[in-house]
């Protein structure tokens, strides 16, 4: 019970970024709560010294994500190619192609491959061997500016920063907080988003009716 529980409690220490705790204070108190013996310090104090502790690990770890994603934004920003929108989201055109290009509430057929600034892979329609199909209105807000660049049958590569990402969150433990992600993107079809009617333009159209609605007069456009 004791080699085994050990094993797991020295495995959450090695995933504690700046770890500086004594692995013999540790046990000397783990020991003393064990067996029933007074300890140095009280449960309600040791929360507290402990949260702060752990509050300062974050901060820093939290920093040293920030200035490593901004040394990868700007290497990045300075290669052949790149450019940058408002948003601070950098995209590059690998191949390009004349079509239709997508509205932030259409649906998108893509294949994609997704890596972290380490280089590891974390994600990829080609692995799987079949594109996703995914509304533009529920991915990350870099995923939704950047497709809207494309056009049909062209391929991009983004560099999002973690603000149009996930963030200081992260996700899911794949996803490191305030980590920027870098996307190849190939755009295959766009499926139109459709309004749904309403109860008027409903009743005109249904098999009961003599004579269809018309398309309304100033409807949006699609971009070209």
């Amino acid at each position: 019970f004791g080699v085994l529980n050990g094993q797991a409690f020295s495995e959450v220490l090695s995933r504690m970024p700046g770890d500086t705790l004594s692995r013999q204070q540790i046990l000397a108190a783990f020991g003393d709560v064990l067996l029933g013996r007074s300890t140095k310090v009280s449960a309600s104090a040791a929360k507290a010294i402990f949260d702060e502790y752990a509050a300062d690990l974050q901060q820093a770890e939290t920093r040293r994500t920030a200035a490593s994603a901004d040394s990868v934004l700007a290497a990045n920003k300075a290669k052949e190619g790149v450019k940058v929108t408002e948003s601070g989201l950098q995209y590059r055109v690998l191949r390009a192609a004349q079509g239709t290009r997508p509205m932030a509430q259409d649906t998108v057929v893509v294949h994609y491959k997704g890596t972290l600034p380490s280089g590891k892979e974390f994600d990829s329609s080609y692995k799987r061997g079949e594109p996703a199909v995914f509304p533009l209105s529920q991915v990350i807000a870099g995923w939704t500016e950047g497709i809207c660049l494309m056009t049909k049958g062209s391929k991009y590569e983004f560099l999002i920063p973690a603000a149009l990402a996930y963030g200081d969150r992260g996700a899911g433990g794949v996803i490191p907080p305030g980590a920027p992600l870098l996307f190849e993107v190939e755009l295959i079809d766009i499926k139109p988003h459709q309004e749904a009617p309403s109860l008027e333009e409903a009743k005109s159209t249904s098999p009961t009716s003599a004579k269809s609605t018309p398309a309304k007069k100033g409807s949006a456009k699609r971009k070209k």
